[in-house]
């Protein structure tokens, strides 16, 4: 089984937090498809995004997403023994970017991030392989209402404001936040600038800051096409968080010089604990003719670094960063609730090898709980 570097920090926070904590990090579900989204429902039960399997081709769509609810019936925190898992939508779209648009990257995509309200409705982004980029609804016993929102780009990113009741998500595609009122009307919050080598600002995670209602946005930063006769996933240290006025639209720098910023939550006092899928320079571009599914086919990144994702908490006083969680394997969301960080790990093509610090092994999501203990 592939050892994670999960450093267990014991910690000395500013005042926004408790004056000393510990940090644990913890495995809590393996074996999944591309975890995205998760939501923490008020039985504790857990709706996990799993955008799949990513396998599709012009002649054969595929379907392997899926929306899961997992119960921890022992009540031990883990949900691997003594849970079940209901698909509670499946079916869902899922396919892999290297072979429909070529960046050189195993990545997959479908449904993205979950979120639920306090009166029970559920929404969800899903990408059906750009035929239908929407925002779906489902009743609180999870039966299908339909697309709540249609947008013409991709969608990453959740987040509620039950003050306005107002969703606000991330569109990656176009580099902006949008947001949609549970009354359907729509409206572009903003929209952001090239980044600093030119490469477009890839929206990936948002989240609402409580203490001032502000919108923290994760700008993942895309591709550089071409960099010194040839291209870049990305460029380390050009991505960063900034701060939306949602009323007003004005934005600011909040957080910089980070790589691949993914995704980001808030605690109330608002502390900001931030994603990046990983923090090393990129890897060489795969092929599109790569097989992605070939059992035995040869140990490769796939564009990405793995095992170098990193966790990091910035408290709101404005002091040092730090790092919660070092060496995931390409975390790609986080949530969240009662004190507790929710984190999907192992993004890419499901059981292709790869190599990790013990040797060979193969890609596999897994859900990580951190837990930030007084």
């Amino acid at each position: 089984m592939t050892r994670l570097l999960l450093q267990l920090l014991a910690l000395c926070f500013a005042s926004a937090l408790s004056a000393a904590q510990n940090v644990t990090v913890a495995r809590i579900a393996t074996g999944l498809q591309n975890p995205r989204g998760i939501a923490v429902l008020p039985d504790g039960r857990l709706l996990v995004a799993q955008a799949g399997t990513g396998h599709s081709s012009s002649q054969s769509p595929g379907y392997s997403g899926k929306l899961s609810l997992l119960s921890d019936w022992n009540g031990d925190g883990d949900y691997d023994d003594a849970a079940e898992v209901i698909d509670v939508q499946k079916d869902l779209p899922s396919y892999n970017i290297l072979y429909q648009m070529n960046p050189g990257r195993d990545e997959v995509i479908g449904i993205g991030d979950v979120i639920a309200l306090d009166d029970g409705r559920i929404f969800y982004t899903l990408d059906d392989n750009f035929k239908q980029l929407a925002i779906v609804e489902l009743e609180p016993d999870f039966s299908r209402v339909g697309n709540f929102h249609l947008a013409d780009g991709s969608m990453n990113s959740l987040a509620y404001d039950s003050d306005s009741e107002t969703i606000y998500f991330a569109e990656s595609s176009n580099n902006a936040v949008g947001a949609v009122t549970l009354a359907g009307d729509y409206r572009q919050v903003a929209r952001f600038d090239l980044m600093a080598h030119g490469q477009q600002a890839v929206p990936a995670g948002i989240a609402i800051d409580p203490s001032s209602g502000d919108l923290l946005v994760a700008l993942f930063t895309g591709q550089l096409w071409v960099y010194y006769g040839g291209s870049l996933s990305y460029m380390p240290g050009d991505a960063k968080v900034l701060r939306v006025d949602p009323r007003t639209g004005s934005i600011r720098d909040e957080i910089t010089n980070l790589t691949t910023a993914v995704d980001l939550a808030v605690d109330k006092a608002g502390n900001i604990f931030l994603v990046e899928l990983t923090t090393q320079w990129p890897t060489p571009m795969v092929d599109q003719e790569f097989d992605l599914f070939a059992p035995a086919g040869p140990p490769d990144p796939g564009g990405y670094p793995r095992f170098s994702g990193r966790i990091s908490l910035y408290p709101v006083d404005g002091s040092e960063p730090v790092i919660l969680a070092d060496g995931l394997d390409q975390p790609t969301n986080i949530t969240y609730h009662d004190g507790r960080l929710y984190v999907s790990t192992g993004q890419g093509t499901p059981k292709r090898r790869i190599w990790s610090v013990d040797g060979i092994t193969r890609i596999t999501g897994e859900i990580y709980l951190i837990e930030l203990e007084s």
